[in-house]
């Protein structure tokens, strides 16, 4: 069996209309068996410093792929610009979302929805092209793989090129700091947890040994990475679950998730770490992770009213 490349990648980034949130948003960049390819594409507001980015990098040579780990619209959002940039480009999607990115006045809704003011740094998405996206279960590409990790998202994709993994949020938004990497939960409204848990022992028997992670341009351990976020995710439906359970009809929803938010940052030691960040960074912080705990209380609630024969709440896109 011929050796499999280990593959290296560049975090390339767009300024979006929120420049004080520097370099979160964009994707990673690499070169693998004669294709350039880009795993996800950034926002809206931000597409076009990131094609002036990605430009930079490619000079005249062309653009072959963008592979899409799922289509919120903070990894998606680029890829009508990209198209626009590289004529010749096409993008691999997860064939239940093509639809979305053909029609995304029900991706948009559901975003604004979802994330609240942030939906705006994120942008209103454009139609793309049909003819440009390639259905995941159709793609092959020799030393690729194409794996469903479906949790953070419904359609969620990972990809393994060589023995390197570029796996979206399937692992959460783990964080370098100093020598170590740390977790931070990926689990908007609605969390599915044993599709999460299903994907992460699937990505367990991986061969790749190393991952890059969505918003985090370091690429760290894989097999270290997947244990921690499996434990932060346990600790936080221990906690999670009883403070909902307490939830009374005149309990106010939002101010409780945030005071349970600061309560994580106190008492997960995965987290714990990003209170030195200054007071701006900081908050950023706090509202993904607010939007997480909102995920947790929504899949309790869809639980609930599926138990009792109940409509359950509409989160999906």
């Amino acid at each position: 069996m011929r050796p499999q490349p280990k593959t290296t990648a560049q975090f390339v980034w767009g300024v979006t209309n929120r420049p004080e949130l520097g370099e979160m948003f964009g994707g990673f960049y690499t070169e693998f068996l004669g294709k350039r390819i880009l795993i996800d594409c950034g926002t809206v507001t931000g597409a076009k410093d990131l094609v002036q980015r990605l430009k930079s990098i490619l000079g005249d040579k062309s653009l072959d792929f963008v592979f899409l780990t799922h289509i919120h619209l903070d990894h998606s959002g680029g890829l009508s610009a990209i198209f626009k940039a590289w004529p010749q480009a096409k993008a691999v999607v997860h064939e239940d979302a093509i639809r979305h990115l053909i029609y995304p006045a029900k991706l948009w809704r559901s975003t604004k929805r979802v994330m609240g003011e942030m939906a705006a740094v994120y942008g209103e998405p454009r139609s793309v092209d049909d003819e440009r996206l390639i259905p995941h279960t159709a793609f092959s590409h020799p030393g690729i793989q194409v794996i469903e990790t479906p949790g953070h998202a419904a359609h969620h994709l990972s990809y393994r090129l060589g023995l390197t993994l570029f796996c979206g949020e399937a692992v959460g938004c783990p964080y370098a700091w100093g020598a170590n990497f740390h977790s931070r939960p990926a689990t908007p409204p609605l969390y599915y947890p044993e599709l999460t848990f299903h994907s992460l022992n699937l990505l367990l028997k991986e061969p790749a040994k190393e991952a890059y992670f969505a918003h985090t341009h370091e690429r760290g351990p894989l097999m270290e990475t997947i244990l921690a976020y499996r434990r932060q995710l346990t600790f936080w439906d221990q906690f999670l679950f009883p403070k909902w359970s307490e939830m009374t009809p005149e309990t106010d929803k939002k101010a409780y998730i945030s005071q349970l938010t600061d309560e994580l940052f106190e008492i997960d030691p995965e987290l714990k770490p990003l209170l030195s960040l200054e007071s701006q960074p900081l908050e950023t912080e706090k509202y993904f992770m607010r939007n997480s705990v909102l995920g947790f209380f929504t899949h309790y609630d869809t639980r609930k009213a599926e138990e009792e024969g109940q409509k359950p709440p509409n989160f999906r896109v």
